[in-house]
């Protein structure tokens, strides 16, 4: 089974996602209370084998019963896509100036990965993209990469969060002057801060490259509910670029030419890939 498996700390995670998603779609503390008690009962039916992100949209699933909110993420997805967009023309000259532009170009686009609202890190956009930027990666296969990134090879680019797709794009401009073909894949309905298609006309993607939907909304990497382009694209792409905690999460494993990007943000993904919880990663995928 492709994928990570879950831990006990997952379990946690999970209430605590239901509580900061509740408080989202809710000022009802009895719904609130509601939603807790349910997802402590979907609890005790979870196979920890499953991946993180598999298990834990039973928790998005209840709050959307429960409250009748399809998309409690939204305001702060429209913030973090407004503060994502001015940010990048400081950023395009960092990657401009730069003695390699791709590779300053993939800092960018994981200094985008600390927008993920589910889990509830805080983050300071600014701050914290400033710090990425003068990091290392903990995994640095960026050599592989290159050799893999021919002219006319097809590129799958997993998006995640909205707001960070905005960096996405960064990198997206850099690997289109090296003729690839690259399409940008997002979910079809709201999903935690999940990028969606309008994400996609927001942040500018949509104009450079062309972007297709998964079919569903769930966390990561969904193939036995995915469309039929999606799986046409995702098994027919030579190269895949996977952005963020879901996909990896949902992808490791696959027998597939899969670089993960992504900041470790939790202690069960940092174990996964035998990293610190902080670090960021530009992983091939070796099976």
């Amino acid at each position: 089974m492709p994928g990570i498996s879950s831990e006990l700390d997952c379990l946690v995670c999970m209430m605590r996602q239901a509580l900061n998603t509740s408080r989202l779609a809710t000022k009802d503390k009895e719904k609130q209370r509601k939603i807790l008690n349910l997802v402590s009962k979907e609890i005790e039916k979870v196979n920890l084998k499953l991946p993180p992100a598999q298990i834990s949209k039973v928790v998005y699933e209840i709050v959307r019963e429960v409250t009748g909110v399809e998309d409690p993420f939204k305001d702060l997805k429209e913030k973090s896509n407004k503060e994502a967009l001015l940010m990048i023309p400081e950023l395009k000259k960092i990657v401009s100036s730069s003695q390699d532009p791709l590779y300053t170009s993939l800092y960018v686009a994981v200094a985008g990965n600390i927008i993920d609202l589910g889990i509830g890190h805080p983050f300071d956009l600014s701050r914290d993209v400033e710090k990425i930027m003068k990091s290392k990666f903990a995994i640095d296969d960026y050599g592989d990469f290159r050799k893999d990134i021919e002219k006319g090879k097809k590129l799958l680019y997993l998006g995640d969060n909205a707001g960070e797709i905005v960096f996405d794009r960064v990198l997206i401009e850099e690997l289109l002057k090296l003729g690839l073909e690259i399409k940008f894949c997002v979910k079809s309905k709201p999903i935690i801060n999940d990028a969606t298609m309008e994400d996609a006309i927001i942040s500018g993607i949509y104009e450079i490259v062309p972007v297709i939907e998964t079919g569903n909304n769930s966390i990561g990497v969904d193939l036995e509910n995915g469309s039929e382009e999606f799986k046409r694209e995702f098994f027919g792409a030579d190269i895949i670029l996977s952005k963020g905690h879901g996909n990896f999460e949902t992808c490791y494993g696959l027998p597939l030419n899969i670089y993960f990007l992504l900041k470790a943000k939790c202690d069960v993904v940092s174990r996964a890939l035998c990293v610190r919880t902080g670090d960021i990663v530009f992983k091939k995928q070796r099976v």
